[in-house]
């Protein structure tokens, strides 16, 4: 091969000088972006599933507490368990939604409780028991939810209220019973949930305003200027 030849291979920029490629917009989003805090316990999860999840679960320990007060009293027999008596899910029920503040009505007219059964299930300090748990779930929703913005915080406890209501809204239909005509000390006509609008207004409006409060408690720190830390 001649030396002209060869020289014609050996010709070309060198390796190392080459110019290295630009960073694509993408590279640089990566680059900024925050490495993950190994201290975060937060949770990554669609708003509205950890809104879901907070409501159902907030739901669930309300009625599960008041149907142990109501077998407790059964168990003490501040009631009968007889075949014409509600069960202990009934009175439960009954008594769930009306610490919400939610109407109990007999014949289609309010009552203020329940005959001879146990008015003290609802009480000033049972009543309590809702919006001790929605703060709660308020309070674990902002705090251990990876919820970036208010956008995600606001659909998050729009789902918690949506999902409570709905569960509250089924179990006014089903908590009903209609005493036997003679039953002593009580009335004649079914005892129902008042399952109009005001049902949704007034558990909608428990959540929302104990849920808010509890989410509010858990993003002081976030809110907190940068100065302060």
């Amino acid at each position: 091969m001649s030396q002209n030849r060869r020289f014609e291979y050996d010709k070309g920029p060198r390796l190392e000088d080459e110019a290295t490629p630009p960073e694509s917009d993408a590279d640089a989003a990566e680059d900024e972006r925050p490495a993950p805090d190994a201290g975060d316990r937060r949770v990554t999860v669609a708003p509205w599933t950890a809104g879901s999840v907070a409501g159902v679960s907030a739901f669930a320990i309300v009625f599960a507490v008041f149907y142990q007060l109501s077998t407790a009293y059964a168990a003490m027999g501040s009631y009968g368990q007889g075949d014409s008596d509600p069960s202990n899910w009934i009175i439960a029920g009954l008594t769930t939604l009306a610490n919400h503040g939610v109407t109990i009505q007999q014949g289609g007219e309010p009552i203020d409780g329940f005959g001879m059964y146990p008015v003290v299930l609802v009480s000033p300090v049972s009543a309590l028991l809702p919006a001790v748990v929605l703060l709660a779930a308020g309070y674990v929703l902002i705090r251990y939810v990876a919820l970036e913005t208010r956008r995600e915080g606001g659909l998050a406890v729009g789902a918690c209220c949506a999902s409570y209501v709905v569960l509250a809204s089924g179990l006014s239909v089903l908590a009903r019973w209609t005493p036997e005509t003679g039953t002593e000390g009580m009335e004649e006509g079914a005892i129902t949930v008042a399952t109009d609008l005001s049902l949704i207004v007034t558990v909608g409006g428990t959540v929302l305003t104990f849920a808010l409060i509890g989410a509010g408690v858990a993003a002081l720190p976030r809110l907190r200027p940068a100065g302060d830390e």
